[in-house]
C-alpha cells in the first residue's frame, strides 16, 4: 500500500469511530502533525506506528496489514517480549535512584573528609557501586527492549552507550577510594564528566524520538536528559546535572511504565 491509500484508509478508521485527530492523540500518544501527515499521504510511516494508530483504533494489526496488502519490513517471525521485563525495568530504575543518591552523598563525604574515613566503609561502597551498576543495567535494559518495539536505533545504541560509561564511572569511583593524593583526581574526573555528558545528550536526543507512541512523558524525559548532558560537558556545573538526574530517572521510570502498560495491550508481541 502506497502512501495516499494508508492515509485513507486510516482516516476512514478514524472517522468511522467518530475520531478528531487531537482525539487519536489522545489515544495512541502519535503526534498530531505525525498523523496529519499520515492521513495526507505525505509520509509512509513506519510499521510500529502504524500498529499504534490501528491498534488505538481498534483494530487488529495483523488483519489490517493483510487487508490493505502492506509491506512487511522483515519475514521473519517478530519477537515477543515478557511483560515482565519492562516491568522489572521499573523496579530497577527505583533501586538505581536509591542507590545513586546514596553514592552521592558517600562521594561528598570522602572529599569532605580528604579520604579519612574507616576502611569498613570502603567495602560499602563497593557494594553499593556494583548493586548501582546491575541495577542501572537491568533499568536501561527497559529502553533497549523501547527501542525495539518504536524501531529506535538511536535509542538503542545510546542505552548500551550509557550502560558503558556507568560501568567505566564505577569502576574509576572505586579505584579511587585508595587514591594517595585527591586533588589530583579532577583531571580523570573531568574528562569523564565530559563523555557521560555528550552519552547523556544522545540519549536525551533518542528518548525525544519517542514521543509518537509514548506522548509528551518522553519528550519531558528527553529535554531533563539534554540537560543533564549539557550540565555535565561543561564540568564545573556538573553538580547540576545531579540534581536534574533525579526528576530525570523518576520520569523515566514513568515512561518506562507505560511502555508496560502498551505492551500488555498488545499481548507482548512487537515488531522488531
Amino acid at each position: 500500500m502506497q502512501q495516499p491509500e494508508l492515509g485513507k484508509r486510516l482516516t476512514a478508521l478514524r472517522k468511522e469511530k467518530n475520531l478528531t485527530q487531537e482525539e487519536l492523540v489522545q489515544l495512541s500518544h502519535v503526534s498530531v502533525r505525525t498523523i496529519q501527515r499520515i492521513e495526507a499521504g505525505e509520509v509512509l510511516p513506519r510499521l510500529s506506528t502504524i500498529k499504534i494508530l490501528v491498534t488505538a483504533l481498534g483494530q487488529d494489526y495483523e488483519s489490517f496489514i493483510k487487508q490493505n496488502s502492506i509491506q512487511m519490513e522483515t519475514s521473519s517471525k517478530p519477537p515477543i517480549f515478557n511483560q515482565s521485563a519492562l516491568l522489572t525495568s521499573v523496579f530497577a530504575g527505583a533501586v538505581y535512584l536509591v542507590v545513586e543518591i546514596i553514592l552521592n552523598a558517600m562521594d561528598l563525604a570522602w572529599f569532605t573528609k580528604e579520604n579519612d574515613w574507616a576502611p569498613w566503609i570502603n567495602f560499602i561502597y563497593i557494594g553499593l557501586t556494583a548493586t548501582m551498576i546491575t541495577a542501572y543495567t537491568f533499568f536501561i535494559r527497559g529502553f533497549i527492549i523501547l527501542s525495539k518495539i518504536f524501531e529506535n536505533g538511536l535509542l538503542k545504541i545510546g542505552s548500551y552507550l550509557m550502560i558503558g560509561a556507568v560501568v567505566a564511572i564505577g569502576i574509576l569511583d572505586v579505584s579511587t577510594l585508595w587514591a594517595g593524593n585527591a586533588d589530583t583526581l579532577w583531571i580523570p574526573y573531568a574528562a569523564a564528566s565530559v563523555v557521560i555528558g555528550a552519552l547523556t545528550l544522545i540519549f536525551g536526543i533518542a528518548l525525544m524520538r519517542l514521543q509518537d507512541g509514548m506522548g509528551e512523558l518522553s519528550r519531558a524525559a528527553g529535554v531533563l536528559e539534554i540537560i543533564t548532558g549539557a550540565a555535565f560537558i561543561t564540568v564545573i556545573l556538573f553538580f547540576i546535572g545531579y540534581v536534574v538526574m533525579v526528576p530525570a530517572v523518576i520520569v523515566e521510570i514513568l515512561l518506562l511504565y507505560r511502555g508496560y502498560e502498551y505492551l500488555s495491550k498488545s499481548g507482548g508481541v512487537v515488531a522488531g
